[in-house]
């Protein structure tokens, strides 16, 4: 997983760049609009991919889950609803965010409550297994009225 994102960060970017060089040299307008295209969403895919979010190891989550009844949310850079999940519980005390590509064994429970995929974000709550909540989801989990929680898919 890491070399896909050091491929993306650092190789693709100069190979985008070169084309965008090279079509500025020819004056190549579509080149130049495809270089610059490809640039910019390289850059943007390469700055969520790297981005450092919240992260505790599996091992700490677990203990603070079975200790203070806290939720463990599986998540990974780069994951719209673990980026809207997480500004939206961010100042929540209850949630213990543990980052799948940061951690072997998180990413190996993750693929094992969901079938082998990595879907994220996936939340622990007790023996409940809840798959891309909505905040208020979560939220209505935790402060105990999780009778508003949809069916999990």
């Amino acid at each position: 997983m890491r070399n896909r994102t050091i491929a993306t960060v650092i190789v693709l970017p100069i190979v985008l760049s070169v084309l965008l060089t090279w079509g500025i040299v020819r004056s190549d307008a579509t080149m130049i609009a495809s270089g610059a295209a490809g640039l910019a969403a390289t850059i943007g895919l390469g700055w969520f991919s790297l981005r450092r979010g919240r992260h505790v190891p599996l091992e700490r989550a677990r203990a603070l889950a079975a200790d203070d009844g806290a939720a463990i949310v599986l998540w990974k850079p780069g994951c719209g609803y673990c980026e809207v999940l997480l500004h939206r519980l961010r100042r929540r005390d209850d949630i213990a965010w543990v980052n799948v590509w940061a951690d072997d064994e998180a990413n190996a429970l993750v693929r094992s409550v969901n079938g082998g995929d990595e879907l994220t974000p996936t939340v622990l709550v007790g023996e409940m297994v809840l798959r891309n909540p909505s905040a208020a989801e979560l939220a209505a989990v935790l402060d105990g009225r999780s009778g508003v929680l949809r069916p999990a898919g």
